[in-house]
């Protein structure tokens, strides 16, 4: 064996729970635990592996709470150090169409979802080279200005009513520093509409493997509808999922661009509920504390959680309940959310049952996880580990 690498071997610690919490990095959105999640090739691109291996590794951590997935390998990069490494003259063979093709696509696409806004005063966010701008002005749309930090850095006098950022949010190692220069932006009614692909629901088992994780392309950071719920939540805007990768942050405001908004998609709300962290809670058995986590199992079918849908009313409520067992195989999967009442859709997503119930009424709400019967486990009846949140 290679003494290098037996070395290497020989300094890995013994197998335990304390070194994944150890690997853990705070979330850069809503700065709960994310946990390693996967480890890639700094070569990769959207077409994989194309040009081969590099032999420089790029760890990717993902957030147990907002499903934020994220690398920190750049985050102490320069301007002049992704010019050098990422967008070089070797980018155009990473991703042949983010000239022209792309940007006139997506021109074409959003002239159309902006169909009665052309005297809008419009920002084209990260706009590249400014192909996105001419193309909205052949479509009526005169009044689009461009604004990238790398290739058109002056920043832009003024609000505006729409801010568009399309596949640009992937690309920043800090994306609340991002959203927080496009929300200084906006018009007190205005709406940024965001053109990104969601993590898929299936990540858990991608993992690395997901098209979308490509540090080559300058892929840093990835989202799922809870991650902009949360990014939203903390700017003061509503967020509306879209059906496909359109979405939309909006002030509350109900105005004519709240009505664009909806175009896209729902707005949504996500709560991420747990297990009661301190003292005696009924319908709980004592609290325990395994490394890295702490939990408490159910002792009751219908656990439940008391709360309070907010005055702008989403029109569609997304709860996630994560726990770390289940006192026999295919219990969570037989769990159903509820919602004052209402079966909500339910599924199961690696350690995570998550519900949706759109419409929903402003005021008071009770959420109930409707459990099987409970089984024995040990010496007390129980059914789900449920984490403290």
């Amino acid at each position: 064996m290679d003494r290098k690498l037996e070395a290497q071997l020989t300094a890995i610690p013994r197998l335990t729970r304390e070194n994944a919490a150890a690997a853990e990095l705070p979330c850069k959105i809503c700065r709960r635990p994310a946990a390693f999640f996967d480890v890639v090739d700094f070569q990769k691109c959207v077409g994989a592996y194309m040009f081969g291996p590099s032999g420089v590794h790029v760890a990717w951590h993902r957030c147990e709470n907002c499903g934020f997935l994220f690398t920190s390998f750049f985050d102490d990069w320069s301007p002049a150090d992704f010019a050098r490494f990422i967008y070089n003259d070797d980018y155009i063979l990473i991703d042949p169409d983010y000239l022209s093709i792309r940007p006139k696509a997506v021109g074409r696409m959003m002239a159309n979802l902006l169909a009665g806004h052309e005297d809008a005063k419009i920002l084209d966010y990260g706009a590249g080279s400014g192909v996105f701008a001419e193309t909205m002005s052949e479509f009526g749309f005169h009044r689009v200005e461009s604004y990238d930090p790398f290739s058109l850095p002056e920043r832009p006098i003024g609000k505006f009513d729409i801010i568009t950022c399309n596949e640009v949010i992937e690309h920043t190692p800090f994306p609340l520093r991002m959203a927080e220069d496009m929300r200084s932006m906006l018009q007190d009614e205005g709406c940024i509409i965001l053109g990104e692909t969601l993590q898929p629901p299936d990540i858990g088992l991608l993992r690395g493997n997901w098209w979308y994780v490509a540090p080559r392309n300058g892929h840093v950071s990835t989202y799922t509808d809870q991650t902009f719920a949360c990014i939203a939540g903390g700017l003061g805007l509503v967020y509306h999922r879209g059906g496909g990768s359109i979405h939309a942050l909006r002030t509350p405001h109900n105005g004519v661009f709240a009505e664009l908004a909806r175009r896209c998609g729902p707005s949504l709300m996500a709560c991420r509920l747990g297990a009661p962290g301190s003292g005696p809670a009924e319908g709980w058995w004592s609290l325990e504390d395994r490394p890295p986590r702490q939990f408490r199992w159910t002792t009751t079918k219908t656990p439940s959680w008391h709360g309070i849908i907010p005055a702008w009313n989403p029109q569609c409520l997304k709860v996630m309940v994560p726990f770390v067992h289940e006192s026999r195989h295919g219990f969570a999967a037989e769990c159903v959310i509820e919602v004052n009442g209402r079966a909500a859709r339910t599924w199961l997503q690696d350690r995570v049952i998550l519900g949706e119930i759109e419409p929903i009424d402003v005021g008071k709400a009770v959420v109930t996880l409707r459990t099987p019967d409970l089984t024995p486990t040990g010496d007390h009846g129980t059914g789900l580990a449920i984490l403290v949140i």
